[in-house]
């Protein structure tokens, strides 16, 4: 196929505003091109991209694969005129990356002050989310690299071991449990839960273990921040599970119990699509945070 990037543009709005006249009136242009335009794409894409009903149109399953990476051309469009304009005002590098709340909140500051301490012409542009998030944003090169808890194996990235840390189960200081010095995960299945949002690491590990156990997790509260875990099961509103880095020494009001499974030993890693095909920027950043790592990269790729 041969692709228009005006038609491609045009195409892209009629899947966002779901109609050929306000995609018209958006873009700028009148009904009939854009409608040529389509009609110019479904006959050399062989097949139809669109679906016609009384209220618009909506895009086939080859019209939604078509927009996806439609819409991923225009992101990295935009990030190269971002990078550029960055170049005229003095910027030598722009590393974009997205990592998940552990290494946001307990491994990244202070190995960030240090690299733009020595590098303060490079930008980073720094973006928190879930695992599950991190892995779909690196896969789609809206970022150059990601930090995240890996759930399975990720056969399209290349993975470097970052830091290495051990779920725990917290409870009420004033909980049955809170003599136990371990558990299984087994005897902790009929407890109300205060969990980590859908997507992260933590989530989806707890909810496969106890998939496999046959069972289901009762999720009380789901929160977004270790603290709110912390503060949710102080208050004694359910049990929680925790990276052994995020639970405090003494912290008021709750007890820290070791988990007896192989599972609760998470590695966050370091991922990105082709290391040799990154930024000189991002594949420097790489380089400092494996460098203060106890963990080294896999023999056969490395970041100079």
């Amino acid at each position: 196929m041969r692709f228009d990037l005006e038609s491609l543009r045009v195409f892209a709005t009629v899947v966002e505003q779901g109609s050929i006249a306000e995609a018209a009136q958006t873009a700028h242009i009148v009904a009939s091109a854009v409608s040529r335009r389509i009609s110019e794409l479904e006959r050399d894409a062989g097949t139809p991209l669109f679906e016609r009903h009384s209220r618009g149109v909506r895009p086939t399953a080859a019209g939604r694969t078509l927009y996806r990476h439609v819409r991923r051309i225009f992101e990295q469009f935009q990030q190269a005129e971002g990078e550029l304009d960055e170049y005229t005002k003095g910027v030598r590098g722009h590393v974009r990356l997205s990592v998940n709340f552990t290494a946001m909140v307990y491994y990244l500051p202070q190995a960030l002050q240090r690299f733009l301490s020595a590098n303060s012409a490079i930008k980073i542009d720094l973006i928190e989310k879930t695992s599950d998030a991190v892995v779909r944003m690196v896969e789609s090169g809206m970022v150059d690299f990601g930090i995240c808890s890996l759930t399975e194996p990720e056969p399209r990235l290349t993975c470097f071991p970052y830091q290495a840390d051990r779920l725990f189960l917290i409870a009420p200081a004033h909980h049955r449990y809170a003599g136990c010095a371990s558990l299984r995960f087994d005897d902790i299945l009929d407890e109300d839960f205060v969990g980590m949002q859908d997507g992260a690491s933590i989530y989806t590990l707890s909810q496969r273990a106890a998939a496999a156990a046959g069972r289901r997790l009762k999720l009380r509260i789901q929160v977004t921040s270790f603290e709110a875990v912390r503060n949710m099961v102080a208050a004694g509103l359910g049990i929680g599970l925790l990276p052994e880095i995020g639970i405090p020494d003494a912290t008021p009001g709750l007890v820290k119990i070791r988990l007896d499974e192989p599972w609760v030993e998470r590695s966050l890693q370091i991922v990105c699509r082709d290391p040799d095909a990154l930024p000189a920027a991002a594949r420097q950043l790489i380089g400092e945070l494996l460098s203060t790592t106890p963990i080294a990269p896999p023999p056969d790729k490395s970041i100079p």
